[in-house]
This record gives structure tokens, C-alpha cells and sequence, in this order.
């Protein structure tokens, strides 16, 4: 869903789109041939083809058009030319005012419907514009063209010429990413893209006109469709070339048909499982958001820690973080696959202590189709494949049990998984970065876990020091979350009193930065003024404050981190009060208490 200006636009799949395409590539040729004719790619009008779903599936001419684009859906623009021919199956115009969406008011349209040799409707041919330069004769060429398109479509239908397909290709599947590979009834190679034939690894001259039986070094799965003549929609298929190891493809086979019902022959679509699995982990939200710049704080434990963070973002070896529950071990996950080589692949989570111990096996590895009951029978990829030219980050690590301890072992030496149920070994490229809030050496003593793997997760190794170890970088994250919540809040805060920040500096947090972040929400939340007071904090930390004895003098760490950021400032009031989050009157008498001289 996009939105484009006050309008809201759908579309369908990049994938529907080019099946979608497939199956209209007659009216599409035509549309083609005509629009160049008879209006050109720099028109100052747009002509479309719609399919009969109101889907657009072609365009030609103004190429700033802000509405109309290939796989839109139509009906996602209210009431228009098109989705009204589309519904009554006549041609008409919807002009200016007429149209029931703000946003289109100032176009206008005209559109005719495209129906097949037995008069049933296909789509829609449309013509649209800016009021000002609607043509007069929109209505009678969208009816041209119309007619022009449905004579040359039906003709060639009737006649049978496939090679017609060859043209289609041209048009469409060589900007398809794709593999396509058009077959005639006895499955000879009609037209295979370049995307199809580096896929396959073979030269599209040679394979041109062949079975395509004899272009590969393995059975070709599409002769199914030869079999059976019933097509399919992404379907998946793991494949063994005894030259290129395990092939692995999500396909969709297109069955054609002459005009008088007869099976003519298969378009396949192809496309290798790395891209699908790039498209599903986008979609999902598989991907580091955070970077370095995001982890805030000047303490020396921090930067030691970040200091180890970057080295390994540079490396491809196993990552074992560790470090309290609520100290970032995810975000610093993510900042290292961001910084690294990897950055362009998914980084796929999975908590490990959620996870049934009879489901674990499944989630980690996939499982092939009836592997067990209730399971879904097109099987599912684990997080291993999800994860593939990516990292996977294993939080929780301890929580692993022994039977996958034993196996993800194996798979960081070799790279190689099975589904549950499967027989077939697929390789993945993945890195593992793994966390824990537990003393994993312990349990490794206890034989609570493998030595082995400890070792072998062990390899850079990342602590991240609790929140009560970092105290002087407590006024940095107010800062960081008051700035971040006033935008999530719509608030305006412009900072905090001692009063506020005093119970803080002196709490012993043991959910770490998470739970500050929470004080921070919390309180921009109540409070009524533009600062952050001590009643805005809640009672366990004011009250905690008062019991607790401290052995450090907190105006000691204020004095000190008041110093250090009128340096780095220049003893700028105004930029050092921003970064410290409080008002220049109330720094001046920070400066008069702890006599600090420029």
C-alpha cells in the first residue's frame, strides 16, 4: 500500500503482476504496437490496459502521471473511467468534478472496454489526462484502439500463432528478473529471457527449439504440466543436477490453449529460492534497523564494547554476546550485521527460550510437506534458510536444547541443513550471532551445555556492562529517549530537574536501558510541564533512592559529567545545556555550585 498524494494506492504482487501478463500477452502485444502508433511514449496523455480484474498491466505515454501505473489496482482510486467500464462493459468518460476522489478532480478519462472473440470482456483500454490537456477526441480514440486491439488480439487467436509468444517475451520478459521459458505443445524451447538462461546456465541460441529435456543435466519438473495439463502458482522445488549440486526454484506454470480449447504449450516462470527468501524476509521485517549511531553513551565500558562490536562487524565469525537482560545484546546484533559485508542480507531473529522443545527442530530447519501431523503440507522453511547470505541471532542461547546443540554445530562447520522429513541437503551461507544473560561458562561446567559449542561461539566475544556500571551515560540516553518520545508522543519536553535525574543516578536498574527507557516513556506520559520532575517518577525508584546507601558521592558524578560537556562544547551554555537536557539558568548554577572556571 502506497500513498500518493491524498490518495491511498494498492497493488497487487510483483509476481501476480507478470502472471497476469502471461495470460493477456495477446491483447498486450497489440497494445503495444498500437500505443506507438497512434500516440507515442511522450504524449502529454496516458493510454493503459487494464485487465478484466482492474488490474493495470500496461501504460504508454505521459510518463509524470501520478496515478496510473503497471500492477495498480484500479478500484483503489474510487470511481473512475475504468472501473466503470470495467462494471457496465461500455465505453465512457468520467471528466474533472466528476470523480468522487479529491485527488483526480483535475484529471479526466476516457475508457473502452477490449472483449475476446466471444465477446466476453478481458480488460480496458483507457485514455487519461489533465483537464487542461484532455483531448477532445479521448472518448473516440480510447474506442479505436479498442476495437483495434480486440480485431488484431482475436485474429491472431484464431489463426493460432504462437509465435506471437516470442514477441511477447520480448516485450515483457526480458525486464523480468525471472526466469521465463515459453514451450510449445511438445515441449520445445519457444523462448527462454537472459534471466532464464543464466539461471539454468544454459545458451539461449543452442536451447532454442530443443526439448527441454535436453538443455539440462537433471529431469525438467515442468514436464508435469505436460502430463497433467493443470498449471500452478509459486510452488516450490528442490532439484538435484548432478553438475551444480541442489537446485532450488519457486515456479509458476502458465498451460496455453488455442482458440479452440486445445493445450498449445506452458509459460514457466522461475525464480531462485535466494531471491524469494529476500523478498519474504523484507516483507517480514527480517533486517537490522539499528546501527552504531543508534547506541548511545561515552562510558569506557561502552566503548570497549563497541570497540569489539566493530571488529567483528568486519569478520564473518560467530559472535557470543552476553550481558544482562535489557543491555542491548540484540541492538548491538543488529549494528554488527548493518556494519558488515552482510548488510544486504536478512538478519533473522529467534528467541530461543520461546521456542516448544518439540517444535524446536522444525522452526531451526523447516520440514518437508506431511513431515507430521497438522504440519502444512507444502512444508516450510526453518530460519536457517530464512536466514541464508544472512546472520541469524540465537538470543537466549542456554535455553537451546541438546538434540539442536549437537546439530547447529554441525551446520557452522559444514553449512549444510535437512528438513524434517526431507532427504535432501541444502546449503546455506549463514552467520550466527548468539546472547545470553546467563554465565554460559557455568553451565558448561555443569554439562548443562556442549563445550564444544561453546567453543565454537565463543570466538568473538562481546560483554555489555549493566546500566548501574555506566552511570554517567544515564543523562546521554534521558536525552536520546526525551528527543525520541517527543516525536513518538507528540510531547514537547524540553528536559528534567535534579529532582528527576537525582533517584536515577542513584537506582541500581535491573532491567538496564530497557527499563530506563520505560521511566523515560512513562513519565513524558504524566507529565504536565515542559520538564521532567521527581513526581513523574515512579515509587519503587523514588523510595528505592531513599533506602538505598551508596558508596560513591553522586555531586562528584554530576560535577564531573557537567565538566566534561561545557569541553567538549567549548563552554558553550546554550549547546552544553541542550546535550545535558537541562536549562541554561539551572547550569549556571551547576557552574556556581562546583566553581568550574572556562
Amino acid at each position: 500500500m502506497i500513498k500518493n498524494q491524498l490518495l491511498v494506492k494498492n497493488y497487487v504482487a510483483p509476481y501476480d503482476l507478470q502472471r497476469r501478463k502471461g495470460e493477456n500477452f495477446l491483447y498486450l502485444s497489440a497494445c503495444k504496437g498500437l500505443f506507438e502508433k497512434l500516440i507515442g511514449y511522450k504524449s502529454p496523455f496516458t493510454v493503459s490496459f487494464t485487465d478484466k480484474d482492474g488490474i493495470i498491466l500496461f501504460i504508454m505515454g505521459n510518463e509524470k502521471d501520478p496515478f496510473i501505473e503497471e500492477g495498480l489496482i484500479i478500484s483503489s482510486l474510487g470511481k473512475t473511467a475504468i472501473g466503470l467500464c470495467l462494471s457496465n462493459g461500455e465505453s465512457l468518460e468520467v471528466q474533472g468534478k466528476e470523480h468522487d476522489h479529491p485527488a483526480l478532480k483535475n484529471w479526466s478519462c476516457a475508457a473502452s472496454p477490449v472483449k475476446d472473440k466471444n465477446r466476453v470482456l478481458v480488460g480496458a483500454i483507457s485514455v487519461s489526462a489533465l483537464s487542461p490537456n484532455y483531448p477532445s477526441f479521448a472518448f473516440s480514440i480510447a474506442s479505436l484502439i479498442a476495437s483495434a486491439i480486440e480485431k488484431e488480439a482475436n485474429l491472431k487467436t484464431i489463426l493460432g500463432e504462437v509465435d506471437f509468444l516470442y514477441k511477447y517475451s520480448q516485450i515483457i520478459a526480458e525486464e523480468n528478473k525471472d526466469g521465463v521459458l515459453v514451450l510449445d505443445k511438445d515441449a520445445r524451447v519457444l523462448y527462454i529471457n537472459s534471466s532464464g538462461a543464466d539461471i539454468l546456465k544454459v545458451d539461449r541460441d543452442v536451447a532454442l527449439g530443443k526439448n527441454v529435456s535436453g538443455i539440462v543435466d537433471f529431469t525438467p519438473v515442468i514436464l508435469n504440466v505436460f502430463k497433467t495439463h493443470k498449471g500452478y502458482v509459486d510452488k516450490e522445488f528442490i532439484i538435484e543436477s548432478p553438475s551444480r549440486g541442489i537446485l532450488h526454484f519457486i515456479k509458476t506454470a502458465v498451460v496455453l490453449k488455442d482458440s479452440d480449447g486445445n493445450f498449445a504449450g506452458v509459460v514457466d516462470f522461475f525464480r531462485e529460492i535466494k531471491r524469494v527468501r529476500k523478498f519474504v524476509t523484507s516483507y517480514i521485517g527480517a533486517e537490522a534497523k539499528f546501527t552504531f549511531s543508534d547506541i548511545k553513551g561515552e562510558s569506557s565500558k561502552l566503548k570497549e564494547a563497541m570497540r569489539l562490536a566493530k571488529i567483528a562487524s568486519n569478520s564473518s565469525s560467530p559472535v557470543l554476546i552476553t550481558g544482562e537482560t535489557g543491555t542491548g545484546k540484540e541492538m548491538f546484533a543488529q549494528a554488527i550485521h548493518f556494519a558488515s559485508s552482510r548488510s544486504d542480507g536478512p538478519f533473522v531473529a529467534l528467541n530461543c527460550g520461546a521456542i516448544p522443545r518439540d517444535l524446536a527442530e522444525s522452526e531451526f530447519f523447516g520440514y518437508e510437506g506431511g513431515a507430521f501431523t497438522d504440519a502444512d503440507k507444502r512444508g516450510r522453511p526453518g530460519k536457517f534458510e530464512l536466514a541464508d547470505g544472512g546472520t541469524l541471532f540465537l538470543d537466549e542461547i542456554e535455553e537451546l536444547p541438546p538434540s539442536i546443540q549437537t546439530k547447529l554445530l554441525r551446520i557452522i562447520e559444514d553449512k549444510v541443513i535437512t528438513r524434517v522429513g526431507g532427504t535432501k541437503s541444502l546449503k546455506v551461507d549463514v552467520r550466527i550471532m548468539a546472547a545470553t544473560n546467563k554465565n554460559i561458562e557455568e553451565l558448561v561446567e555443569k554439562g548443562m551445555f556442549r563445550k564444544d559449542l561453546y567453543y565454537r561461539l565463543n570466538v568473538l566475544k562481546i560483554n555489555l556492562p549493566p546500566l548501574r556500571d555506566r552511570r554517567e551515560d544515564i543523562p546521554i540516553l534521558l536525552k536520546y529517549f526525551i528527543e525520541r518520545f517527543n516525536n513518538m508522543l507528540d510531547k514537547n519536553i524540553k528536559g528534567y530537574d535534579e529532582s528527576f535525574i537525582d533517584p536515577l543516578l542513584s537506582y541500581s536498574f535491573p532491567g538496564n536501558v530497557r527499563e530506563l527507557q520505560n521511566i523515560v516513556e512513562r513519565a513524558m506520559n504524566i507529565a504536565e510541564g515542559t520538564l521532567l520532575k521527581r513526581e513523574c517518577l515512579p515509587d519503587t525508584i523514588v523510595s528505592s533512592n531513599k533506602c538505598e546507601k551508596r558508596n560513591y558521592d553522586l555531586n562528584i558524578l554530576k560535577e564531573e559529567f557537567v565538566k566534561e560537556v561545557l569541553s567538549e562544547t567549548g563552554f558553550n551554555i546554550a549547546k552544553a545545556s541542550k546535550k545535558i537536557g537541562i536549562s541554561r539558568p539551572t547550569l549556571y548554577k551547576l557552574i556556581k555550585k562546583f566553581k568550574i572556571v572556562e
